[in-house]
C-alpha cells in the first residue's frame, strides 16, 4: 500500500487488498458503512429462507377513465401507497393476462427496483388487485414469516443499506433479482414480529382516517363553492370561434368556460397573499446531504416530503441565498411549474431553500386560517384557473404576472373553520402515523443492534 493520504473519501487506492475487482470494482460498492453492514448482517438468514417469489411488473402506455388501478414508482411510498396520481387502465385482453402474471395478495411487498430506488409498500385490501409497472418488484413472503416485519425491516437502515450497495447502473440506479439473492434479514421470535405488524396496523389506520377527513374537508368546501364555477365540459372549439383571441392563446383549457357566479362574492388572490419565486442553483451544485434544496417533486399531499430522489446544497451556498430564498414557518409552498398547484405549509424554520418551480406564499391577509387556504388552492375547480393561466404544452408553466388577479371565491366564516379544523386534524393524523412508522423502523433497529 502506497502511504498517502486523501481529504476525499470517495476516492479509494486503486490497488487496495480490500476491494475484490472480481465481484465489484466501482467506488460506492466498497463504501465502508456499506461492507461495515453487509459483515453485521452475513450472520443472519439469506433472502432465500424468507421469500418465496419475486415477480417483475409490465408496463402498460394506454390509460383510460376507468379501469384497473396501475401502480407506477410515483405510487409507491415508504409501506403505503400513494393514489393521488393513480393511473388506470382498460381491461383489455393483454391487461387481464398482466393481472394474473403479477396479480397482487394482500400483505405481499412491493418494491422499486429502478429510478427512485429501494422504496418498499406493502399490499393493503383497497389495492389488492391492482397491476404493477415494470419498474416494480412483487416480493411474496413464505409462510410462517410475517410480511409486515419484513416490510419494515427492508425500510429499516439494516435493510437499505443492503440495497443501496447492490443497485447498479448510471445514471439510472437499478437493482435485479440475483442482487437481491444476497440480502440477509434478522428473524426474531412470532411475538416479536407480531408487535411490529400491530404498530404498522395502527400507523395504516391513522392514514385512513386522516385520508378520510381530508375527503370531508373538501366535499364540505365544494359544497360551499360548487355555484361559483359553472364548467362547460365541451373539450374542443370552433377554430373561428370570435370568441377566441389567435393572438393571446390557442391553449383550449384556457378557453373552456368557467362562470363565474356575479352572486358569489370574491377575493383577489393578491389580496391574501405576497409570493415570491424560488432560484435555481444547477445540478452540479447538488448534494446528498446538506440544507434541503426543494423542488417540486418534494411537495406533496399539503406537506413537503422528502425522499430518495431529494436534493441538498451545502451551507456556504445556504448562506448566500437564505435572505431572498429561505421559506418560514406559517408560509405556504405553491407548485408554479409542471405539476401546478401542489400546496404545502412550511412548519419549522429549519434551513432550506426552494426551486425556481415553487413560489413562497406568505399570508398578509390575516382573517384566513392556512389550513383552509391550502384546502381552496387545492380545489378542483381552483386548480383550473391556476391552468388556464399557464403556458407549456408538455411542461406547464403558470404565468405568475396575472395570478394576483385570478379570483378566488369568498368562503363563508363558519365554513372556513370548518373545513381548517378537518385539515388540521387529517394532517396531525398523517404525522401520528409517520411517528408510528419510525417507531416500528426504530424497535427494528433496536433489535438488530442488541442481538
Amino acid at each position: 500500500m502506497v502511504e498517502t493520504q486523501t481529504k476525499n473519501q470517495n476516492i479509494f487506492w486503486l490497488w487496495n487488498t480490500g476491494v475484490d475487482f472480481v465481484r465489484r470494482g466501482d467506488v460506492d460498492f466498497w463504501s465502508p458503512e456499506y461492507v461495515k453492514n453487509d459483515k453485521l448482517m452475513s450472520q443472519y438468514v439469506p433472502l432465500a429462507d424468507v421469500i418465496e417469489d419475486i415477480t417483475n411488473g409490465v408496463e402498460l402506455r394506454k390509460y383510460s377513465d376507468k379501469g384497473e388501478l396501475y401502480l407506477r414508482v410515483s405510487n409507491i411510498k415508504e409501506f403505503f401507497t400513494d393514489l393521488s396520481d393513480i393511473k388506470l387502465v382498460p381491461l383489455t385482453r393483454e391487461a387481464i393476462k398482466v393481472r394474473e402474471k403479477v396479480r397482487l395478495g394482500e400483505q405481499d411487498i412491493l418494491m422499486s427496483r429502478s429510478g427512485s430506488l429501494g422504496i418498499i409498500t406493502i399490499i393493503t385490501s383497497d389495492i389488492k388487485n391492482a397491476i404493477i409497472s415494470s419498474h416494480i418488484m412483487r416480493l411474496r413472503v413464505k409462510g410462517g414469516i410475517n410480511p409486515y416485519y419484513i416490510a419494515t425491516f427492508l425500510n429499516c437502515e439494516f435493510g437499505k443499506k443492503q440495497i443501496l450497495r447492490r443497485r447498479n447502473g448510471s445514471p439510472i440506479p437499478e437493482i435485479n433479482h440475483q442482487s437481491l439473492e444476497e440480502l440477509r434479514f434478522f428473524i426474531p421470535s412470532k411475538s416479536i414480529q407480531q408487535k411490529v405488524e400491530q404498530i404498522v396496523k395502527e400507523a395504516f389506520q391513522l392514514k385512513k382516517e386522516a385520508e378520510k377527513e381530508r375527503r370531508e374537508a373538501d366535499l364540505i368546501l365544494e359544497n360551499s363553492i360548487k355555484g361559483f364555477f359553472t364548467t362547460n365540459e365541451q373539450k374542443a372549439f370552433w377554430k373561428w370561434s370570435t370568441d377566441i383571441e389567435i393572438i393571446k392563446t390557442l391553449e383550449p383549457n384556457f378557453w373552456k368556460k368557467t362562470i363565474s357566479s356575479k352572486k358569489h362574492p370574491t377575493i383577489e388572490l393578491g389580496d391574501i397573499f405576497n409570493y415570491q419565486k424560488g432560484t435555481e442553483v444547477g445540478s452540479a451544485l447538488y448534494q446528498d446531504s446538506g440544507v434541503s434544496f426543494l423542488r417540486v417533486s418534494d411537495l406533496g399531499n399539503l406537506e413537503i416530503q422528502l425522499g430518495n430522489s431529494s436534493k441538498c446544497i451545502n451551507e456556504t451556498l445556504f448562506d448566500g441565498l437564505k435572505n431572498e430564498f429561505q421559506p418560514h414557518k406559517g408560509e405556504l409552498l405553491f407548485s408554479k411549474d409542471a405539476t401546478i398547484g401542489l400546496v404545502a405549509k412550511v412548519e419549522t424554520e429549519e434551513k432550506q431553500i426552494i426551486s425556481s418551480g415553487i413560489l413562497r406564499l406568505q399570508i398578509k391577509n390575516k382573517d384566513f386560517d392556512p389550513d383552509f387556504l391550502m384546502a381552496l388552492l387545492t380545489n378542483k375547480f381552483v386548480n383550473q384557473e391556476f391552468v388556464k393561466n399557464s403556458t407549456g404544452s408538455v411542461i406547464k408553466h403558470l404565468n405568475t404576472q396575472k395570478l394576483s388577479e385570478i379570483e378566488l371565491p369568498l368562503v363563508d366564516k363558519q365554513i372556513q373553520r370548518e373545513v381548517a379544523s378537518k385539515i388540521k386534524s387529517s394532517i396531525s393524523k398523517k404525522q401520528l402515523s409517520k411517528q408510528k412508522l419510525q417507531e416500528a423502523k426504530d424497535f427494528v433497529e433496536n433489535l438488530v443492534r442488541k442481538a
